[in-house]
């Protein structure tokens, strides 16, 4: 019989006891300690003590080792409502608490409000109940407590060993699925067979985890800051991360209603190299051989250029309009070009300006003149020059009229898969070993047929993968070239509208004394796919077949 400050628990209720029933587990995946198998456990336990259940508390891919009982949610709802039930029952201690303080804690709450606490499977097997009147069985709780903690303890260093045995080969090691992967088995050089993470892609939108990481990758680079890309996930329903997780757990759990995209996600998303296949570590750095290359543990969703691009974004994005300053920075560098010597043209900063440091943000800058310095010209030919601010007008009006009233996409490039140089490698192998198991005898000979039988299984492997070339993914933005344009007077953010289209003006020596700038400019746009036309060009050449 406990006490508690109200007065004394009668030795038995009123009645049938009230039970919360407690399930937790770590990772969805351990068919032992399965979520039914708990409830299996805990409802053979409820009837020996012919309690009634009122209510379940199922926190899973909780960690006992990392939160309190107090920080998981379902737990925590019952905790802080000791007048709604009477017994509360787990499976083991350790899913209860895998720490002496933890136990503590409880053993002083199950004293205070004089409740029962259950364990279906104690020492030997059977049933444990605590009893908080009698001292010995604080200590008994505190040493099953020590125990639990200390299987925790080795629990987490074998699981890190292995860990970090299996990134060392370059396997997935485990742990939480990043949004845009999905976790499968295959064949490695070594010939051994391993975890690996492979882009999510299905044909529905919102599920499709690689194509809505792409989508976001599209956007940032397109200028969307970050709540701007929440808002378009949130708009098109895209699976949360969490969600994402519970679809892949075995068995699938139910998705929870309540999981929410927010801002802090949408930012780690974007900065993090797990996108390009990385291992990384926890401060979302890259984990790195002997020799400084990333650790891959999956197929890249976005090529390097891609990667580059997207940082640059972000960077303009976290900088401001102030952006990143370069000596010949101006707001159509890498668009206006000579047409003589094909060489970009540099901005000729006024005299009063003198000796600033350029960058593509001009405050009260007149006369400007875009120069080319002639280097590339035929001897005697010196390097051409024009007026800045007649270029500029020129230039936006050709690019509002050839692309204002299309609809904007953003061009992401997906790496393709090429094992020509591998399978090579290993034909090599294969010949080599061949010829030196011919030579041996005993153990050396059974250890090279081990390596010789790996390295050919991994080639047939491979040349069984057609060869896919990389590709172009056309991501469709919500607005068109002319709405993002007029929406912003960031010189950069424009100046990365016309380079994404390939815009460029080339300017041609003038043939007369001071010609205007329409006889010595011409604009030219390089690859634009219009999904519309693209859209009605297959349908024809599918109907001409």
């Amino acid at each position: 019989m406990a006490s508690t400050r109200a007065g004394r628990v009668p030795a038995a209720f009123a009645g049938r006891p009230r039970t919360v029933a407690a399930v937790r587990i770590s990772k969805y995946t351990d068919v032992s300690t399965s979520p039914e198998v708990q409830e299996e456990r805990i409802d053979a336990a409820n009837n020996r003590v012919g309690g009634e259940i009122v209510g379940w508390a199922r926190d899973l891919d909780i960690s006992a080792l990392k939160t309190t009982p107090w920080e998981r949610k379902e737990l925590a709802y019952y905790l802080d409502r000791p007048d709604t039930w009477d017994v509360m029952i787990w499976q083991r201690m350790d899913r209860a608490v895998r720490s002496m303080a933890d136990m503590a804690d409880l053993g002083r709450y199950a004293r205070k409000h004089g409740k029962r606490l259950i364990f279906a499977s104690g020492p030997g097997g059977d049933m444990l109940e605590l009893d908080f009147s009698s001292p010995m069985s604080e200590l008994i709780m505190l040493i099953l407590a020590f125990a639990a903690q200390l299987e925790g303890q080795t629990i987490m260093e074998r699981n890190q060993g292995a860990a970090a045995h299996l990134q060392s080969l370059g396997r997935w090691p485990g742990g939480v699925v990043p949004y845009g992967h999905v976790p499968g088995r295959r064949m490695f050089p070594d010939g051994n067979e391993g975890w690996w993470l492979f882009a999510h892609e299905t044909e529905e939108p919102t599920q499709s985890t690689a194509d809505i990481r792409r989508g976001m990758v599209a956007r940032a680079i397109a200028g969307r800051n970050y709540s701007e890309i929440l808002r378009w996930l949130v708009a098109m329903e895209a699976i949360t991360p969490k969600n994402h997780r519970a679809l892949l757990a075995t068995p699938p759990r139910d998705p929870d209603p309540e999981s929410r995209w927010r801002v802090t996600v949408v930012r780690d998303m974007l900065l993090s190299p797990v996108m390009r296949g990385h291992i990384v570590k926890r401060d979302g750095t890259t984990v790195r051989d002997e020799n400084g290359a990333p650790i891959l543990q999956g197929e890249a969703l976005i090529d390097d250029d891609t990667w580059y691009a997207l940082q640059e974004a972000l960077t303009l994005l976290g900088n401001g309009t102030a952006g990143i300053s370069r000596t010949d920075g101006h707001d159509l560098l890498g668009v206006v070009v000579c047409g003589v010597c094909e060489q970009h043209m540099w901005i000729n900063w006024d005299a009063e300006k003198k000796g600033r440091k350029p960058n593509i943000v001009y405050t009260g800058v007149k006369n400007q003149v875009f120069r080319c310095n002639g280097a590339e010209h035929s001897e005697g030919v010196a390097g051409q020059s024009i007026l800045a601010d007649p270029v500029r007008q020129y230039a936006e009006e050709q690019f509002l009229e050839h692309m204002g009233p299309l609809r904007r996409t953003q061009v992401i490039r997906v790496p393709g898969v090429d094992h020509r140089s591998e399978i090579a490698e290993l034909e090599a192998d294969v010949k080599e070993l061949s010829t030196r198991l011919g030579q041996l005898r005993g153990p050396a000979a059974d250890a090279v047929a081990g390596q010789l039988q790996g390295r050919s299984d991994r080639l047939e492997e491979l040349r069984a993968v057609p060869v896919t070339p990389p590709r172009d993914e056309v991501v469709e933005l919500d607005t068109t070239w002319a709405q993002d344009w007029h929406a912003t007077n960031d010189p950069r953010a424009r100046l990365q509208m016309l380079l994404s289209v390939g815009a460029r003006v080339v300017v041609m020596p003038p043939e007369r004394w001071r010609p205007p700038v329409e006889e010595r400019v011409t604009f030219e746009i390089g690859t634009h796919i219009d999904p519309e036309q693209d859209a009605q060009d297959e349908a024809a050449h599918q109907s001409s077949l």
